[in-house]
């Protein structure tokens, strides 16, 4: 019987708590529902959590002030009712004593406050001004985006954006914009004057060579010595040469302007080729295989210049025991030299089975004038190489080489698609 009583005496305690729990609980909604305590209520896992909004409110202070731009905020005259640290350090002037000033004090045209007023009416709410500061930098260009805070405050936001660093890269850029325009005039002009230069070279000098070549080839050797012929032959020779190199800077010069574009059947210009070279391709027993070649938008002019440039550069630099074979097709599958843009490009590579090179010698190949042998040896200027450069890069295009001694040579081209 004593049990019984202690245990209907403690689920009584128990009983008693919990009345008295929920009343405080219930006292507590009471007044956050008729408005005695502001108040937010979070359930956090299934537990409820209450904040008053005074703590929501320091909250959100703490946010506005660790703001990267300028927070404001004004009464509809433009008297300040708070701003952050950022804007203060903006003008240069202690928060404290901006609280209570005029917003417009801080404008370089003060008289642009009205303005800004006026347009918020009409829903603009953005706008770029300068404002006035207290440090070295007197004046600082900012982006200020207004927000009308009613029916809630009757007051207005404002957020400033210094813009300074902003327009010292937008005036760097347009710097350079006009350097780079200055050195395009610069380069049309040495372009010009390479021009007439060229005109000059190929007019003014061949003329005169035309003439020392022809009379040259007038003299009758049976009237001279042995030594006064050999001197005759090295200086048509030495003529004759120097003819060949206008010819080729000519050609060189030639292509260093865009030509229009056509769609080009590459098939075609290397069988219009071929008869080009029908004599020296007889002389040197060559055979030329193509296979199937795509279409492609081109110069039809400097694609022939081109493939008669590796072509003739292959069966010249053919072994002296073999007869030299040139293969021209489409690769379809590879892997491109020029990163992450296999698919933007088709490759058409020219294999021969000549000479070949060293592989330090690669690179020097594109070079205007770069010869890796001696004239006696091979004929030429080396400038065919440079011409072929020039003209893919005309095209958007690429070129590279692959070679090995006494094994031959390939030439990838890559046209852009």
């Amino acid at each position: 019987m004593k049990d019984n009583n202690t245990n209907i005496e403690s689920l009584q305690a128990e009983i008693d708590l919990l009345k008295e729990q929920l009343y405080e609980s219930n006292s507590i909604v009471d007044a956050i529902k008729q408005g005695d305590v502001d108040a937010l209520v979070v359930t956090t896992k299934g537990t409820p959590q209450l904040y008053s909004l005074e703590t929501a409110d320091y909250t959100f202070r703490l946010l506005i002030e660790k703001f990267g731009q300028g927070a404001l905020s004004i009464s509809r005259n433009g008297l300040v009712l708070y701003c952050n640290e950022y804007f203060s350090k903006l003008v240069g002037i202690a928060s404290e004593k901006i609280i209570g000033t005029y917003i417009n004090q801080y404008f370089h045209n003060p008289e642009n406050f009205v303005s800004l007023i006026e347009a918020l009416k009409f829903g603009i709410t953005a706008h770029e001004i300068q404002f006035e500061t207290n440090s070295l930098i007197k004046v600082f260009p900012a982006h200020i985006a207004l927000t009308d805070l009613e029916p809630s405050v009757d007051a207005i936001g404002i957020v400033v954006t210094d813009l300074t660093e902003k327009k010292r890269q937008e005036e760097a850029l347009i710097r350079h914009q006009k350097e780079l325009e200055e050195n395009i005039h610069e380069l049309n002009k040495t372009n010009k004057n390479l021009e007439e230069f060229i005109h000059v070279i190929s007019h003014d000098l061949k003329e005169p060579l035309r003439k020392i070549v022809m009379h040259n080839g007038k003299i009758d050797g049976t009237y001279l010595n042995e030594t006064d012929a050999r001197s005759i032959g090295i200086m048509k020779s030495a003529a004759l040469r120097l003819n060949s190199l206008v010819d080729d800077l000519v050609q060189y010069s030639s292509h260093t302007a865009q030509e229009e574009r056509t769609e080009i059947n590459l098939e075609e210009i290397i069988s219009e080729v071929i008869d080009d070279l029908e004599i020296i391709i007889t002389d040197k027993k060559a055979t030329i295989q193509v296979g199937q070649l795509p279409l492609i938008q081109a110069s039809r002019v400097q694609m022939r210049q081109l493939f008669s440039n590796l072509i003739s550069n292959a069966i010249k630099y053919s072994r002296t025991d073999v007869p030299p074979i040139i293969q021209i097709s489409q690769t379809e599958y590879f892997e491109s030299e020029i990163a992450n843009k296999i698919n933007q490009f088709v490759k058409i590579q020219i294999k021969d089975n000549g000479i070949g090179m060293e592989k330090n010698h690669l690179n020097k190949i594109f070079t205007i004038f770069q010869r890796l042998h001696a004239r006696s040896e091979y004929s030429g200027n080396g400038i065919g190489l440079a011409i072929c450069k020039k003209i893919m890069e005309n095209h958007s295009g690429h070129i590279t080489v692959e070679s090995n001694p006494n094994e031959g040579t390939t030439f990838n081209l890559y046209f852009p698609i």
